[in-house]
């Protein structure tokens, strides 16, 4: 373990304190350190790498901030499986599950071999537009389609591994992995998966018809969705935050699979998923 790069949260609440004392500690340990140029704003400093060289030389990432700033790390990373570890400096933090108070010695156990490190699956995600491939992105959280605020529902045709599925009517729809399933997928009513189990979740988002309900599906199902109605405000964003608008005078297909890569996200002993659980979604408290 020689390279180590931290991506932070420049906004995030005591965040310097924080950051100043992970970097004393990992460099009493001679490791060197990589940072991007937010991070080394934080910090006052003029030295920084571009997101290519995080990518290529880190042997880990520290994530100090919440699950976005976590989300655009494992982008940063294009498929190398490099381990991660998220520090959580935001609200809910999932994904970014250590507390501040708990950095040092997270560390501690990751340079000595004793922390756990999970494999988390993607989805791979291809908009067609008039059969011609457009955009591509792989995503640990979610693949989402919906309608800007004033658009009409959308009509989406569902398709899985080439059996017919579905057509509905929603104001959109959404496709994540186990590990996203705790974020809009949640909160648009579809079930908490356990990460381990590999599967892919589709959620309809407020659907025309209440007999839509969420389904879990193979890790290994090819889903094709097709567009119905040409609007001017249907949007495709993947992990909140990427994506783009639809061409509306286009045909539009979206595929979507399971990723050939994973995401590694190195977990506290101090606590299990279900823990996690109780403790985020603040389960049999008043």
């Amino acid at each position: 373990m020689r390279v180590i790069s931290i991506i932070a949260k420049p906004h995030a609440e005591n965040i310097e304190v924080l950051l100043r004392k992970i970097i004393s500690f990992l460099r009493n340990n001679n490791i060197e350190l990589l940072f991007d140029k937010r991070t080394a704003s934080i910090i006052k400093s003029t030295t920084f790498v571009e997101e290519e060289e995080i990518r290529l030389k880190s042997n880990l990432i520290i994530v100090i901030g919440g699950d976005g700033t976590l989300l655009s790390a494992a982008r940063i990373l294009k498929g190398k499986e490099t381990p991660i570890i998220g520090i959580n400096m935001g609200r809910l933090g999932f994904l970014t599950e250590i507390k501040a108070e708990e950095a040092i010695n997270m560390l501690e156990d990751f340079l000595s071999g004793k922390a756990s490190i999970e494999k988390r699956m993607k989805l791979d995600c291809k908009l067609m537009e008039d059969n011609t491939e457009v955009f591509q992105s792989e995503v640990l959280n979610d693949v989402v389609i919906n309608k800007g605020a004033l658009a009409r529902m959308i009509d989406i045709e569902l398709v899985i591994d080439g059996q017919f599925v579905n057509a509905l009517r929603a104001d959109g729809i959404i496709f994540s992995t186990p590990t996203g399933s705790t974020a809009y997928n949640l909160a648009a009513g579809g079930p908490i998966v356990y990460p381990e189990l590999n599967s892919i979740i589709i959620t309809p988002i407020c659907p025309h018809s209440l007999t839509h309900r969420p389904i879990v599906i193979s890790k290994n199902s090819k889903i094709n969705i097709s567009i119905k109605n040409n609007y001017e405000n249907i949007f495709l964003t993947c992990d909140g935050q990427i994506g783009r608008r639809l061409n509306k005078d286009s045909s539009n297909d979206i595929i979507i699979t399971k990723a050939n890569t994973y995401v590694k996200l190195v977990t506290s002993s101090n606590r299990n998923y279900y823990s996690l659980l109780k403790e985020k979604l603040r389960w049999g408290q008043n």
